[in-house]
C-alpha cells in the first residue's frame, strides 16, 4: 500500500508542476482561450493511462516469465527516466516554454489548440505510463486491495496539490521532496530487479543455484527494498538538505566573530544530520536484513510412512485430500526414504502430485502457509496449478494415476529421484 501511495504521489504532483508550468506560461502570454485544450489532454492522458492499468489487470499472467519481464522492464523504463529527470531537471521548465511558445506562434487558432493538446497529452502521458508499470508491477508484490487502495489516496493527495499549485497558494520545497522520493523510488526499483530476476530464474530463463535463490529469494517474500524504503523516507528528510532561507541582516563588520561561530555551528548541525541519517539507514538495514535471514526455514510437517504393495506401488484414498491441505509421505526405497508431497489443487478435485523437493534447492523440501505452498529453502511461493509440472522451483513432477478410489504412485517412479534425497540431506 504505502509503496503505491508513494508511487503514485510522486508522479502526480510530477504531472501537476508539468501541467502547472504550461498554464502559467499560457496565462503569462495571454492565451488563456486554450485552456480548455490542456484539460482535455489532460483527461485524454489519464484515460488512456487508466485503459491500460485496466487491461494490464484484466489479462494479468500468473506465469513466472511475464512477470519477470515485467518486474525488469519496469524497473528499467522508470529507472532510465529518473535519471532522465534528475540529469535535466533545471532545463525542463525552459524546454517546454520554448516548445509552448513556438506552438503560439502558429497561425491559425485551431492549430494552436491542436498544438496545445498533443503537448499537454504527451507530458501527462509521460508520467501517466510511468505510474502504471511501477504499479502493475508492485501489485505483483503486495495484496491487490491494498496497493489499489494506496494509489487512490496517493493520486487524491497529488489533485489537491495541483489545484493548489495551479491557483499559486501552495509552496513547498520542490526539489527536496522529488530527491527524497526519487531516492525511495530508486530502491524500489532494486526490488524490482530481486524480483525480476527471482522469477526468471524460475522460469529457467537465467541461471540459478541453491546459493543465489537462498539469498534473493527470502529478499523477495518479505519485499525488504519495499519496506526499507519506506522506514527510511525519515532518515532521507534528514540526510537531503533543505532549500537555503535567503534574505536576513548580514552581520555586520564587527561581528565577523560571531559569523564564524555561526557558521561552525552550521557545519557541526550538517556533520551530525549526516552522521544520524547515515547511522539510522545502517541500523535499520542489519535489523531488517536480520528478520528476513536470521529467523530460519519452517520446519516440515510430519511426513507418512508408506509401505509398498506387492505389486510395487503405494495406494492413498483419495478421500484423504479433500481437506485441500498439503499431504507429505515417506517410502523407503532400497532403503533411502524418499518424500512426495500431494494435494488438492482445486473444488474439481485435481490433485498436484510431486516430489518433496526441486531442481533448483534441493531436498529442503515444501511447508503450508494458508493457500500458499513455500519452499523452504528460497521461500518460493508455487501455484498451486503448477504442482507436477517441472520447472523453476516447482515441485519435481511425479507420475501418478488414480485406480478407482485411490491415488496410485509406482516405487520404481519414486526410485528415480532416490538421489535427490541422499546427496546433500
Amino acid at each position: 500500500m504505502l509503496e503505491a501511495f508513494i508511487i503514485t504521489l510522486r508522479e502526480g504532483i510530477e504531472a501537476a508542476l508539468l501541467v502547472g508550468i504550461i498554464v502559467a506560461f499560457l496565462r503569462r502570454e495571454n492565451a488563456e482561450r486554450y485552456l480548455g485544450a490542456v484539460w482535455w489532454g489532460i483527461g485524454s492522458a489519464s484515460a488512456l493511462c487508466l485503459a491500460a492499468a485496466l487491461l494490464l489487470y484484466r489479462f494479468a499472467i500468473n506465469e513466472e516469465a511475464v512477470e519477470g519481464v515485467l518486474y525488469i522492464a519496469s524497473a528499467m523504463i522508470v529507472g532510465s527516466l529518473l535519471v532522465w529527470v534528475w540529469r535535466h531537471a533545471n532545463e525542463i521548465s525552459g524546454e517546454m516554454k520554448g516548445s509552448l511558445g513556438r506552438i503560439l506562434e502558429r497561425d491559425r487558432p485551431l492549430a494552436i489548440s491542436l498544438g496545445v493538446f498533443t503537448f499537454t497529452f504527451l507530458m501527462v502521458l509521460r508520467e501517466g505510463v510511468e505510474t502504471v508499470l511501477f504499479l502493475s508491477a508492485v501489485s505483483l508484490s503486495t495484496e491487490g486491495l491494498l496497493a489499489v487502495l494506496g494509489a487512490v489516496v496517493g493520486l487524491a493527495l497529488a489533485v489537491i496539490f495541483a489545484v493548489y499549485f495551479v491557483r499559486g497558494s501552495l509552496k513547498i520545497d520542490l526539489a527536496r521532496f522529488f530527491t527524497v522520493t526519487g531516492i525511495a523510488l530508486m530502491v524500489f526499483l532494486v526490488q524490482l530487479l530481486f524480483n525480476g530476476y527471482h522469477e526468471l530464474s524460475e522460469a529457467e530463463w537465467l541461471p540459478a543455484n541453491p546459493t543465489t535463490m537462498g539469498i534473493v529469494g527470502p529478499l523477495v517474500k518479505n519485499e525488504f527494498f519495499f519496506i526499507f524504503a519506506v522506514l527510511a523516507l525519515p532518515l532521507l528528510v534528514i540526510l537531503v538538505p533543505g532549500k537555503k532561507k535567503r534574505g536576513g541582516e548580514a552581520p555586520s563588520a564587527g561581528n565577523a566573530a560571531e559569523a564564524r561561530l555561526q557558521r561552525s555551528r552550521e557545519r557541526r548541525q550538517r556533520r551530525a544530520r549526516v552522521v544520524v541519517g547515515v547511522l539510522g539507514l545502517v541500523i535499520l538495514s542489519l535489523l531488517g536484513l536480520e528478520a528476513v535471514y536470521a529467523s530460519g526455514p519452517s520446519k516440515l510437517s510430519p511426513a507418512t510412512a508408506l509401505t509398498p504393495t506387492a505389486q510395487g506401488t503405494v495406494r492413498i484414498p483419495l478421500s484423504s485430500f479433500a481437506d485441500r491441505k498439503l499431504h507429505r509421505y515417506v517410502v523407503k526405497v532400497d532403503g533411502a526414504p524418499v518424500r512426495f508431497i500431494v494435494i488438492q489443487t482445486d473444488k474439481q478435485g485435481d490433485l498436484g502430485v510431486g516430489f518433496d523437493a526441486c531442481e533448483i534447492c534441493g531436498s529442503e523440501g515444501y511447508y503450508q502457509d494458508g493457500n500458499k505452498i513455500i519452499c523452504r529453502h528460497c521461500d518460493s511461493i508455487i501455484y498451486l496449478p503448477t504442482i507436477g509440472q517441472a520447472g523453476g522451483c516447482n515441485p519435481i513432477p511425479l507420475p501418478h494415476a488414480r485406480q478407482g478410489d485411490d491415488l496410485v504412485i509406482k516405487v520404481s517412479d519414486l526410485a528415480k529421484q532416490a538421489k535427490a534425497f541422499t546427496v546433500g540431506s
